[in-house]
């Protein structure tokens, strides 16, 4: 059950939120957080659907994703006031950031600032990651379907295009065959 009502005015909250908190990456873990954790607006199938389609399209995935999610839950409103949310401080942050980084840009603090948020950011992927892995861990055809697109991509080094192209369809025809099975 939702804490709070899913209005236009709560996914601005909650997004801004999101842009104004998180730093470096690893957003998705952190939009995961405030739409299904703690909010419970959409569910984790819902997450990782929305979240499959925001990478499909061009652009910061991330963001995709906020619109997407917006979209789904208020219409067009709720995706404006969710891209409006999560833009606005970092928006803000990159033109202060910029000036700062002009005044300390030969300082060793800064690499080693830049190399730490990197890691953290790292780390929010692989968590998200592993929760799409625990999803899927009693579908064969999920996991199939993990390990073809991770090697693909990621050790063949095959663009993601191409691979999604093909293996979404045959992804999607093996989740409908297995509700079709499962009757429902």
């Amino acid at each position: 059950m939702p804490d709070q009502a899913t209005t236009v005015p709560g996914l601005f909250v909650a997004c801004f939120k999101i842009g104004s908190l998180s730093f470096g990456g690893g957003l998705s873990g952190w939009v995961h957080r405030e739409f299904v954790q703690r909010h419970g607006w959409i569910t984790d199938e819902e997450f990782a659907a929305n979240l499959a389609m925001a990478q499909m399209f061009p652009g910061v995935n991330v963001v995709n994703l906020v619109i997407g999610l917006g979209e789904l839950l208020r219409g067009p409103g709720g995706a404006v006031a969710c891209l409006i949310g999560f833009l606005t401080t970092p928006f803000f942050a990159v033109l202060a950031l910029d000036g700062l980084t002009r005044l300390v840009a030969d300082t060793r603090g800064l690499e080693a600032f830049m190399e730490g948020v990197a890691f953290a950011a790292i780390g929010m992927l692989v968590v998200v990651c592993g929760q799409g892995i625990a999803r899927v861990r009693h579908s064969p055809m999920g996991l199939a379907t993990i390990i073809v697109i991770a090697g693909s991509v990621g050790v063949l080094g095959w663009s993601m295009l191409p691979v999604v192209l093909v293996a979404a369809p045959v992804s999607i025809a093996f989740a409908n065959a297995r509700i079709a099975v499962d009757g429902g």
